[in-house]
C-alpha cells in the first residue's frame, strides 16, 4: 500500500420517502423547507464531496426506499451519484434493509463510479490513486439480518488502511476484535460513536433529523488519514431543522420566576446553538400544583400562541409545536401529611411505587363513571398489571378529583394533564 494522505466522506440514512414528524400544526412560512429539508440535506452530502476534493464517499445504508420514494427519489439519487462521476469520486454502498437493491426496478442503471457491496458476503476493495493502493474497503449489503457478524470481516491486510463498512446493530467488543482502523456503520437516525480510539467505530447518523426523538445536529462524517495512518474525523452538520425537546423545572416556576421570560431565555439558546437553523421545540413545563390555578387549557393555548408569534418567524425561528404541562417530579409534602382522604391515597401510592411489583390491578378500580377524559380509562386499564408511569398517572388523576379540579389535570386536549401513551 502506497503511504499518502486521503479523505473520505462516511454519510448513511438518508430516508428520503420519510417526511418530518412531531409537527401538530405545520406553519405555513416553514412548509417549503420542512419537505425540502431531507432532500437538501442528503444534496449537502454529495456537494461536500465535490467541495472538498474527496477521493472516495462511504454509504452506509438507509437512503431511500425506492417503492416509497418513487421515480423522483431515484433520479436524485441518480443525478448525484452522476455529479460524483464527472469527478472520478467511487462511491462505496452497503445497502440497508430500506434501500436493498433488489427494491429498485430492472431499469435503472447506475455509474460506473458505484459500487454496491453485496448481500450474501463482505467484499473487499482495493481504492487506488494511480494504480497504488491507499486503503482496503471491506463491506456487505445487509441480508435483513439486525446484527452485524464481524467475524465476516476479518482480513489478513499486513500493511496499508482498513475500513469496515456494515449496516445494522454493532457489538462494539466484537467489531474493535477485528483489524480495521474505521467502522463506517449505518442503521441510526442519530450520530453514535461505539469506539473513540483505533479503530473508530461510528454511526454517522441522518443528514436530517425526522422527530423528536433525534434532537441535535444532525450531518455526515468527513475522515482525514494521513500517510502515518493516523486520523482526523470532522462531524459536518448539513441539517437544514433541528428538533429539540426542553423541560422547564417546577422549581423555577415555585420561585415565581416569570414563565415567559423562563421561555424566552430558552429560545435565545437554542438560536444560538442551530446557528441559523430553523428549530422545532415541544416544551414539557413541570408544574407547581400549589400555584397551578393559573394554568389551564386556554392559558396555554395563549401561551403557545405567543410563542409561535415572537419567536416562530424569520431567520433562526423557533416554532413552538407543543406544551405539554407534567406533574412536577414530588408532590408536596404537606399533602402527604394530611390527615384526609388525599393524604390516604398518597400515602397509599407512595407504598405501591416502592414496590411496583405488587401487581396492582386497576380494571376493577376504575369505575367507567369516573369523570375523566378517555384516554386516562384507555392507560389505567389497557394492561393487566400497573407501571411505575401508570401508577405516577393513575395518582396525578386521584390527585385532580380529590382536590376538586381546582387544577384541570384530565382536561380533553392533546396539550394537557401529560396525554401521551
Amino acid at each position: 500500500m502506497a503511504k499518502e494522505s486521503f479523505r473520505f466522506i462516511h454519510a448513511s440514512d438518508f430516508h428520503l420517502e420519510q417526511p418530518l414528524q412531531d409537527i401538530l400544526d405545520l406553519p405555513e412560512h416553514l412548509k417549503k423547507t420542512l419537505a425540502e429539508a431531507p432532500w437538501k440535506a442528503a444534496e449537502a452530502v454529495f456537494e461536500h464531496a465535490v467541495l472538498e476534493n474527496v477521493d472516495f464517499v462511504i454509504l452506509s445504508g438507509d437512503l431511500l426506499n425506492p417503492g416509497a420514494c418513487g421515480a423522483a427519489g431515484i433520479a436524485f439519487l441518480l443525478d448525484q451519484f452522476e455529479q460524483l462521476h464527472k469527478r472520478s469520486i467511487p462511491v462505496y454502498w452497503a445497502c440497508g434493509q430500506a434501500d436493498d437493491a433488489s427494491r429498485f426496478p430492472e431499469a435503472v442503471s447506475f455509474p460506473d463510479n458505484v459500487r454496491i457491496f453485496s448481500e450474501t458476503e463482505t467484499e473487499t476493495i482495493i481504492h487506488r490513486r494511480h494504480d497504488a493502493g491507499l486503503a482496503t474497503i471491506i463491506g456487505r449489503s445487509s441480508n435483513g439480518n439486525e446484527l452485524i457478524h464481524a467475524a465476516e470481516y476479518a482480513n489478513e491486510t499486513q500493511d496499508g488502511f482498513v475500513i469496515a463498512v456494515a449496516h445494522g446493530i454493532a457489538d462494539t467488543e466484537a467489531l474493535a476484535a477485528e483489524h480495521a482502523d474505521y467502522w463506517a456503520l449505518g442503521g441510526k437516525h442519530q450520530a453514535d460513536i461505539l469506539h473513540h480510539d483505533e479503530p473508530a467505530i461510528r454511526y454517522c447518523g441522518s443528514p436530517q433529523a425526522r422527530s423528536l426523538a433525534e434532537p441535535g445536529e444532525h450531518g455526515f462524517v468527513l475522515v482525514d488519514v494521513d500517510a502515518q495512518r493516523n486520523m482526523q474525523i470532522h462531524t459536518i452538520p448539513v441539517d437544514l431543522i433541528r428538533y429539540s425537546t426542553q423541560e422547564i423545572d417546577a422549581d423555577d416556576v415555585a420561585l415565581g420566576r416569570d414563565l415567559r421570560q423562563l421561555l424566552s431565555k430558552r429560545v435565545a439558546r437554542l438560536q444560538s446553538e442551530a446557528s441559523g437553523r430553523s428549530v422545532l421545540v415541544k416544551w414539557r413545563v413541570h408544574m407547581d400544583l400549589e400555584n397551578a390555578s393559573i394554568v389551564g387549557p386556554s392559558a396555554l393555548e395563549d401561551l403557545l400562541a405567543w410563542l409561535r408569534r415572537e419567536f416562530g418567524h424569520g431567520t433562526s425561528s423557533v416554532w413552538s409545536t407543543d406544551i405539554e404541562i407534567l406533574p412536577p417530579k414530588s408532590l408536596p409534602e404537606k399533602w402527604n401529611e394530611e390527615d384526609t382522604i388525599l393524604g390516604d391515597f398518597l400515602r397509599t401510592s407512595s407504598e405501591y411505587r416502592k414496590d411496583v411489583s405488587k401487581h396492582v390491578q386497576l380494571k376493577s378500580l376504575v369505575d367507567t363513571e369516573t369523570p375523566g377524559a378517555n384516554i386516562w380509562h384507555s392507560m389505567l386499564t389497557n394492561s393487566g398489571t400497573i407501571s411505575t408511569q401508570s401508577l405516577d398517572k393513575s395518582t396525578l388523576l386521584g390527585v385532580d378529583l380529590l382536590r376538586g379540579h381546582k387544577v384541570d389535570l384530565v382536561a380533553p386536549t392533546r396539550r394537557f394533564g401529560g396525554s401521551e401513551k
